[in-house]
């Protein structure tokens, strides 16, 4: 998920994805770190990386690795390297990564670090498990402040949003999403080999 300089690495098990090039564009956030679905790594094979196996879903526990990746990607950045950020579509999982780096490192708040995120990636929507993780962890950064509250849906009181999507675009986000027209990615048969596990 993360790809990283570093000194160590080793071989995981390969795999591969085609996704919906709306996915897989590379989005420059802050100079040094990009975020991206995954076909683009195919051409970066020879970089040392770190991997995280996380699911996404609302139960995963991302907030574990919030503070560890975002200092490592902080200290690629100010050493004069780059950072890409990758999942299989660039919207959930490497999104929460960025966003909790964005809100230790370069913003005043967890909203203000997601409406800069969604001006040069729009498509970015991590799912509601990781934002309230996201939430926590800027509770805990910030001294007690939480910029982004979690509305429920008047419609369906099981459904909850965080606030900072634009009314407009939270419905439409989960037709998008789970929209059989266009599929987000398909696996295939070409590799893409990976390596480093995170805390390796």
């Amino acid at each position: 998920m993360v790809l990283v300089d570093r000194e160590e690495y080793r071989t995981m098990p390969s795999t591969s994805f085609q996704i919906n090039p709306e996915y897989g564009h590379i989005t420059e956030l802050v100079p040094g770190l990009y975020i991206s679905g995954v076909p683009i790594v195919r051409s970066l094979a020879s970089i040392p990386r770190i991997k995280l196996w996380l699911d996404d879903t609302p139960s995963t526990n991302i907030y574990q690795y919030f503070d560890l990746i975002s200092d490592q990607i902080e200290a690629v950045i100010t050493s004069g390297g780059n950072v890409l950020v990758h999942c299989v579509a660039g919207v959930s999982r490497s999104a929460s990564v960025c966003l909790a780096f964005l809100t230790k490192f370069r913003c005043k708040s967890l909203r203000q670090a997601y409406q800069f995120m969604a001006q040069k990636r729009p498509l970015v929507r991590p799912n509601i498990g990781f934002w309230r993780q996201l939430i926590i962890y800027e509770n805990e950064l910030k001294n007690g402040v939480v910029s982004v509250k979690l509305l429920r849906n008047k419609d369906d009181p099981e459904n909850v949003l965080p606030d900072v999507y634009p009314s407009t675009n939270a419905d439409s986000y989960g037709e998008r999403r789970f929209s059989r027209d266009k599929p987000k990615f398909q696996p295939i048969l070409e590799t893409v080999p990976e390596s480093t596990e995170a805390g390796a």
